[in-house]
């Protein structure tokens, strides 16, 4: 659907709702008792007007942005976020995570690392909101160590987006560096996740690599009857290519594209016997 149908479809529907709300006791008790219901309540006209004005004008200061993702043009979108962040200073989140991932499509791996530093310098809320994103981007660089390092100041930290992502990128760095009892309790948080991805990973990296290394006890039983759990949980959750479908609409994010060849394998362990 077009941004400008978009943008009209959204404006009729507020007016239509200011004007059905206050005019409904007109229409109900008459237009004696709606005066009396105005006077009483003219604040609530006041927020919805300048509910209706913050609205409008987020769609005004970012109408060049959905202007450009309309058309598919990657690069420049990428130019416009560029100049607006590294040139102008305005940041916003949704700018940010545009950036981020139009460069990750066009292969500038590069300058997320330079919105990185942008960001440390300038905004560190917003840096340690997006701290799953830059932490990936070590991840793909095959700096996996730094990774490890960039996020272990986040993994309690307030503020954080997609917090049980972050951790099991933590973990998911672990493992890649070898230090796989480190990432045990993370492994076992992840299982315990409403995220079916999530949960799918958690359950194949713990079945695929801590339970060969445990010996028989409680704690290999431990991991044996969460991946158990989790593996009947999800076939009965997601049947047929449901599972999928899922993971297809999560591709809109950053560390989903990221973890796309962990995740198949993941798939192939879900379905095999």
């Amino acid at each position: 659907m077009k941004f400008r149908t978009i943008y009209l479809l959204f404006n009729g529907v507020l007016v239509f709702s200011f004007f059905f709300v206050f005019l409904m006791p007109a229409f109900l008790l008459g237009w004696s008792y709606a005066f009396e219901f105005w006077k009483g309540s003219w604040y609530l006209a006041v927020v919805f007007l300048a509910l209706i004005g913050v609205l409008n004008g987020f769609f005004m200061v970012n109408r060049q942005v959905f202007r450009l993702f309309e058309t598919e043009d990657w690069e420049g979108l990428f130019a416009h976020l560029s100049e607006r962040i590294f040139i102008r200073h305005r940041y916003g989140q949704l700018q940010v995570k545009y950036l981020a991932e139009t460069a990750f499509l066009l292969g500038k791996v590069d300058a997320i690392s330079k919105l990185e530093d942008e960001l440390k310098e300038r905004n560190s809320s917003l840096l340690r909101s997006m701290a799953v994103v830059f932490g990936f981007v070590r991840v793909l660089k095959g700096q996996v160590p730094g990774a490890i390092t960039f996020w272990a100041p986040y993994l309690d930290a307030r503020g954080v987006e997609n917090r049980p992502w972050l951790r099991f990128g933590y973990a998911f760095a672990l493992v890649l560096d070898r230090r796989l009892a480190d990432a045990r309790s993370y492994l076992l948080e992840g299982s315990l996740a409403r995220d079916p991805i999530l949960g799918l990973l958690s359950a194949w990296l713990l079945d695929s690599l801590l339970l060969p290394l445990e010996e028989e006890g409680s704690k290999a039983e431990e991991l044996r009857l969460r991946v158990r759990e989790v593996r009947e949980g999800l076939r009965r959750r997601f049947p047929g290519a449901s599972l999928d479908r899922e993971i297809e609409k999560a591709k809109s994010e950053f560390h989903i594209v990221i973890l796309s060849r962990p995740i198949s394998d993941a798939l192939t362990w879900l379905r095999a016997g």
